[in-house]
């Protein structure tokens, strides 16, 4: 800040240095000039002027201009090498007398101009330095550390932030710049109507779900800070990803813990059988659950991509868990593990969805026709056929901050090129999976 004010202080101090300068030759001029005139015209009332040629005066035929009329004089001031050369002549009875008299220019002393520079310096400091404590509640160097960590701060987020003045957008975050396509030197203000139409007709605060000027589905939530609106927005696909990160971390923790309870009960009744010298007894149960992980490798076994078999294993151990039956039908060839991570996110939605919902049995079907058709069964109460319901974000009957299991395995398979719905058959609910075949 104070490298910013010195070029203005230092053309403040020059420029008032050469107005007093100039200001002050212009009075001496003007005080020359007459002294000179003065100086010609007591010249010529003596019979002898050239009595005054100390002064400057002298008897010419040729003036610096043309002769002035009987009666009358000329005078002027020009720039010469000794000087500002000050001159006067007017007629006489044997010729033009003529005075001129030399000047050393002014040049008034720099302290001055410069100390009042330097004044208004401290003044305009200690004016910014009020303005950032009132603003800040800090001091101006502080201040502009703080600006500097807002700043990153405020280009650092990864969601879109715009501030709304009237229907006019001040500024915009880089995350904000390219949710609206906007080119990165695009500098704000910008009107709102060109940028975001959508949401120049609803500026009212609260949450909505708008298209994005790119054409992707969005959601943005408008805050009031004064005369200001602050729009808060992000991609919908990227708030269901998160979500989905969300739901995933919450099913691992949840599935860890009841496979935690499972082994540490299995290990307390082993631990008193030996206690209870029932040697036999423990090594039928170490045995019985051995021959159970062996079934369950077996049935896993058409299931070729890795990622899919993991997420069905814990699946199979929920289900043993809850006292659910699990049916596994078909086959997963290794050609689709490079949709694995997808489909085992996909799969794992709707396994939770029917496991929660069943009331005995769960059921798994791999089919594969044109592409991949995926069935998922349970026998729980069902849903009415036709209804989109259980595909909208936040849908379920099992409280707040559930419901989103459904939308995203949708979102996911048509980022895929498929789709997910769901029917009745017989006493089963079914909802089933459909993917085009891995692209070559």
């Amino acid at each position: 800040m104070a490298r910013a004010l010195w070029l203005p202080v230092l053309a403040l101090a020059l420029g008032l240095w050469l107005a007093i300068g100039l200001e002050a030759n212009r009075h001496l001029l003007a005080l020359a000039l007459r002294e000179t005139e003065a100086l010609a015209e007591a010249a010529a009332r003596l019979s002898d002027p050239q009595a005054l040629s100390p002064l400057g005066v002298r008897l010419t035929e040729r003036p610096r201009e043309a002769a002035p009329l009987w009666g009358e004089t000329a005078a002027g001031v020009e720039v010469a090498p000794q000087g500002i050369l000050v001159w006067a002549a007017r007629p006489w009875d044997r010729g033009i007398l003529e005075a001129a008299r030399a000047y050393p220019p002014y040049l008034p002393s720099p302290l001055l101009p410069f100390g009042l520079a330097l004044l208004a310096w401290l003044w305009a400091w200690r004016r910014a330095e009020g303005a950032v404590h009132r603003a800040l509640g800090t001091s101006l160097s502080e201040g502009r550390g703080r600006l500097t960590d807002l700043t990153a701060a405020f280009a650092s987020l990864e969601e879109g932030v715009a501030v709304l003045k009237g229907e006019e957008v001040v500024l915009l975050n880089p995350k904000g710049l390219a949710l609206l396509g906007l080119p990165p030197g695009a500098l704000p203000p910008l009107p709102l109507r060109r940028v975001w139409p959508a949401l120049a007709d609803r500026l009212e605060e609260g949450e909505a779900y708008l298209p994005l000027p790119t054409g992707r589905p969005g959601r943005v939530r408008l805050l009031g800070f004064g005369d200001r609106r602050i729009a808060l927005f992000q991609e919908q696909a990227e708030l269901l990803r998160l979500a989905e990160e969300l739901t995933q971390s919450r099913r691992h923790l949840e599935l860890l813990r009841a496979q935690a309870h499972e082994f540490q009960n299995l290990l307390h009744v082993i631990g008193g059988l030996l206690e209870l010298g029932q040697v036999e007894e423990a090594l039928r149960l170490v045995q019985g659950e051995l021959a159970a992980e062996k079934a369950l490798e077996s049935l896993l076994r058409g299931i070729e991509v890795p990622l899919v078999a993991a997420l069905l294993l814990g699946k199979l151990r929920r289900a043993r868990e809850r006292g659910l039956g699990f049916r596994l039908e078909g086959r997963l060839p290794a050609r689709y593990a490079s949709i694995g991570e997808s489909l085992a996110s996909i799969l794992g939605h709707l396994l939770e969805n029917a496991l929660e919902a069943a009331q005995s049995e769960v059921g798994l079907r791999f089919l594969e026709e044109e592409g991949l058709k995926v069935e998922v069964l349970d026998d729980g109460p069902g849903l009415p056929e036709g209804k989109e319901t259980p595909f909208l974000p936040g849908a379920s009957g099992r409280g707040t901050g559930r419901g989103y299991g459904l939308a995203l395995a949708r979102a996911q398979a048509r980022a895929l090129g498929g789709e997910v719905g769901y029917h009745r058959k017989g006493r089963w609910t079914v909802f089933w999976l459909s993917l085009p075949g891995p692209s070559s």
